[in-house]
């Protein structure tokens, strides 16, 4: 029996997005929106704890929101492994990592979410998520340091009228957010755009641009998609 082409593409979208892969905002926006983001293999579980499935980790880098240690380290690779637990909806919700498509122990992965009351880690299958072994060497750059330095200068999402902190930050990288239709969300592009590309401010100091890196135009030139028009960013 032939398989068409295409199917075979549907269906490894479908799977990549089950697997938290696949997401419909960029990661540097889930970065923003996170309290926590870290670099963590998962030692074992679900145990379940209350409400909550709870993973035994070990985290080996923290890119924001944790202090941990003697130095009150808060960002990079730590000194010393720090082993802990991170929480997640019971197997109740919809939201739950668990699964075929969820969270695997043995695995380490790339992690976002909240911290609940008590300095709690608790991640949830909307968040994202990535094997740590698929995270490109661009996108270990920019979390290491081009992501937060965007979220704290950048307005990466459109501001509401009451956002005042919003607002005080410089506008350009929110267009794309405005302006891009959903569905834009599955093309090979936007793929580019979220693997490369990050918001950055631009030489004026006075606005942001998404830049558009070398492995973007590779990615876009090998994938048959126009380079922008204007110099090395694409913002619209």
């Amino acid at each position: 029996m032939e398989v068409h082409p295409r199917l075979i593409v549907m269906l490894c979208l479908i799977a990549s997005c089950y697997g938290g892969i696949i997401q419909s905002e960029h990661p540097q926006l889930a970065f923003c929106k996170a309290d926590f983001v870290i670099r963590a293999h998962i030692d074992s579980g679900p145990e379940t704890e209350g409400n909550y499935f709870v993973f035994k980790i070990t985290i080996k880098e923290i890119f924001k929101g944790l202090s941990l240690g003697r130095q009150g380290k808060a960002f990079g690779l730590l000194e010393t492994e720090f082993k802990t637990k991170l929480y997640s909806p019971d197997g109740s919700t919809s939201d739950k990592v668990t699964g075929p498509f969820g969270i695997r122990t043995g695995v380490e992965y790339l992690l976002f979410g909240d911290i609940l009351h008590g300095g709690r880690l608790f991640t949830k299958f909307s968040f994202l998520r990535e094997d740590w072994d698929t995270v490109t060497p661009r996108k270990k750059a920019n979390l290491r340091g081009y992501y937060e330095a965007g979220c704290r200068q950048c307005q990466i999402r459109p501001c509401g009228e009451s956002d005042l902190e919003c607002r005080k930050k410089l506008p350009g990288c929110e267009k794309r957010a405005t302006q891009t239709p959903y569905l834009y969300q599955w093309t090979l592009l936007s793929r580019c755009w979220k693997q490369f590309e990050h918001c950055e401010v631009d030489a004026t100091g006075l606005q942001c641009y998404w830049n558009e890196t070398r492995e973007s135009k590779r990615c876009k030139e090998r994938n048959s998609l126009p380079l922008p028009s204007r110099g090395n960013s694409y913002d619209a």
